[in-house]
């Protein structure tokens, strides 16, 4: 469980990617876009890293909360960046990815308070899948730093 914990905050980053769109002002030009958005990954991946892997259910929720902060931050630079209009289907099915990863975190520290074992095993399961779907944007986006 511990690895599969681990997986998934490694995850959050990418949702954060997939959490902008829409930024006010000119669109960017491709390179820019994935500059600013890779730096940006890039920064709160180190933060993300920087966390203690939980080895017990009980640390799971404080490990989320944590997280779910750093992504918060990520996500506010993320949704400031306006990605060139050819890039912005894809970038919005990232966001939606990201929504699923997010309600993901979001149960899987409610089962951990609750030591609902299926439950945890569920919430990851889903956010590992969210994720992935994610990622596979992420480098169709060529936003490489923002995969988990």
């Amino acid at each position: 469980m511990r690895g599969a914990v681990a997986a998934l905050v490694g995850v959050f980053v990418l949702l954060l990617a997939a959490c902008g769109g829409g930024g006010s002002g000119a669109r960017l030009s491709k390179a820019e876009f994935q500059s600013q958005a890779n730096a940006i990954c890039a920064k709160y991946q180190k933060q993300l890293d920087a966390l203690k892997t939980p080895t017990s259910i009980d640390e799971i929720p404080d490990l989320v909360d944590q997280a779910l902060a750093i992504l918060n931050k990520e996500v506010e630079e993320i949704a400031a960046l306006n990605p060139p209009e050819e890039m912005q289907t894809q970038f919005d099915a990232m966001i939606a990815e990201s929504d699923k990863t997010k309600k993901a975190a979001d149960d899987l520290s409610a089962a951990a308070k609750a030591s609902d074992q299926a439950g945890v095993q569920k919430a990851l399961d889903e956010g590992n899948a969210a994720s992935n779907k994610a990622d596979q944007i992420a480098g169709q986006l060529g936003l490489d730093s923002c995969k988990g």
